[in-house]
């Protein structure tokens, strides 16, 4: 007999549904914490690579001036028209570069 009362009482799926108190809390608990966790990384990568990308646009755009200014270039027509579509705003750096090459390319 007490086997059978041991096994009506006995009620998990009530528990797997509903947690009690203290687990759904540990449970909620570790969710923000892992989510926390997650943002606190993607964060650190975003501004990473786009300090990196700034440097190496930075970089870039002080070659551009350079051989923009250097007049005894043959390129330097490229690198100003290249500079020009971009510091007059334009397009984007990319395109000018793209829209120049394909300009000087037809000439």
């Amino acid at each position: 007999m007490s086997i059978i009362n041991e096994l009506l009482f006995l009620d998990t799926g009530h528990k797997i549904l509903i947690p009690r108190d203290e687990r759904l809390i540990n449970h909620l608990l570790i969710i923000l914490v892992f989510s926390l966790f997650f943002v606190g990384v993607a964060e650190v990568m975003y501004w990473l690579y786009k300090k990196e990308y700034l440097r190496a646009k930075a970089k870039y755009l002080r070659e551009l001036i350079d051989q923009k200014n250097d007049l005894s270039s043959l390129n330097e027509p490229f690198y100003t028209c290249v500079y020009e579509k971009w510091n007059s705003g334009e397009m984007p750096l990319s395109e000018a570069n793209t829209m120049c090459s394909l300009k000087f390319e037809q000439n």
